[in-house]
């Protein structure tokens, strides 16, 4: 489970829009689409470790995780979200996600079909539904308009220990699938933690039962990321103390990709090549036909960040196989560069974001959330640049949603607010 970050200082989400008009296809420096600002309307305690999804017409919905709420939810955490249009305007106001509100609600994850429809996933010290043992992975629909389809409902079955750490991906059409991490399996992982799926048609009724997503099963499997394509086949990464592969040293990337019925296509693979030390937390975006591309950060680099550590990256085919070699995706390489997102758009071209110790840019006050274009074959678009504009304190835990034409939106947690 990702820890929490410590601060005396009060936490926001914040968000900054970015425009490719007038950057002529990419080829130019993004403009941002008007100032930063702040997405919490709730200002009591803190907010905390947002999720940006953006449907087929530009508009965006950030969810995130809060300490107590505007809503009804306050013992501990809840998730809260909003609504926004393509230029940046709240549509409505910050609403709670979750019903079920005792104990802590937290790591949320949110995805967006083509029609604005969006789906939350969070993690829940107890739940609504079966799962009571420990944390539970829940979940909630929405429709276009922000209004709950149906109720909350448990995403796992599996429910002895802890499940934790969901990530949410859904098709075109709507139908969707989320993985998670979970003490044990009901399959064969029985040794630590092991990644586990669910799929969901257009309804929210699950297609068939919990299924293991990790064929590797020695020691530790966890913090995994979906993707899915047009046509609903969808990819799944995550960080393995050990690898099915060549790395044996430490913490290694690992991937397994799936067709529209839920079906492995071929077996489990390692995404990172450079092995030194770990490769942790990573994130995959894949593009409708699909290409996909995966960054995590890494102990050490593929390039010439040596300092601690960087941002790598790979991108793959539809075919599952390697385009180009792994590549490190931050140059300003002093400190720590973690905690990173990444983001694809109709043509193939990804953005990703991460929290920088220290920046190029006019932030040096702690971390800084910087970002990086590439073109669809993983060459650098531009050169590295820092997303936000409020530079006291920390700013961590980035988020970005790319559009289909390439605009993109950045969110990210403040310690503080502009």
């Amino acid at each position: 489970m990702k820890s929490p970050a410590a601060t005396l200082f009060l936490l926001f989400p914040m968000v900054l829009l970015f425009s490719m008009v007038g950057a002529t296809a990419w080829s130019q420096e993004p403009v941002p689409l008007g100032d930063q600002f702040q997405v919490n309307t709730y200002t009591t305690s803190n907010q905390l470790r947002p999720s940006v999804g953006v449907d087929a017409d530009g508009n965006f919905i950030v969810a995130w995780e809060s300490y107590v709420s505007s809503g009804t939810d306050n013992d501990s955490t809840g998730i809260q979200g909003q609504r926004y249009d393509t230029v940046g305007a709240a549509i409505g106001g910050e609403f709670q996600v979750n019903t079920y509100t005792t104990s802590s609600q937290r790591y949320s994850s949110v995805g967006v079909d083509a029609d604005g429809d969006f789906i939350v996933v969070w993690a829940s010290l107890g739940s609504s539904g079966t799962d009571i043992s420990n944390f539970s992975i829940l979940g909630q629909r929405f429709d276009a308009a922000g209004t709950a389809i149906g109720d909350e409902f448990q995403i796992n079955s599996f429910t002895t220990d802890l499940q934790s750490d969901p990530s949410v991906a859904l098709s075109a059409n709507g139908s969707f699938v989320v993985v998670w991490d979970s003490y044990g399996s009901s399959d064969t992982d029985t040794s630590a933690r092991s990644i586990q799926g669910q799929r969901f048609d257009a309804a929210g009724t699950a297609v068939g039962g919990e299924f293991q997503i990790n064929s590797f099963t020695t020691s530790a499997q966890q913090n995994p990321w979906v993707g899915v394509d047009a046509n609903g086949n969808f990819v799944v990464v995550w960080d393995s103390m050990g690898s099915s592969g060549t790395d044996s040293s430490s913490v290694s990337i690992q991937g397994q990709r799936f067709n529209a019925a839920g079906a492995a296509i071929d077996g489990e693979f390692q995404v990172n090549t450079d092995t030194t030390y770990q490769q942790k937390f990573p994130s995959v975006a894949v593009k409708a036909d699909g290409n996909f591309v995966v960054v995590w950060e890494s102990n050490g680099s593929s390039g010439k960040d040596s300092g601690s550590f960087s941002i790598q990256g790979q991108v793959f085919d539809a075919a599952g196989a390697a385009i180009g070699g792994e590549f490190q995706v931050n140059t300003y390489t002093t400190g720590t560069q973690f905690e990173s997102s990444v983001g694809v758009d109709a043509d193939g071209n990804f953005v990703v974001v991460w929290s920088s110790a220290g920046s190029s840019g006019t932030d040096s006050n702690g971390f800084s959330a910087q970002g990086q274009r590439f073109d669809a074959a993983g060459a650098a678009i531009g050169g590295e640049f820092q997303v936000n504009t409020f530079t006291t304190s920390s700013q961590r835990y980035s988020s970005v949603g790319v559009h289909t034409d390439g605009d993109f939106i950045v969110v990210w947690q403040s310690n503080g607010s502009s």
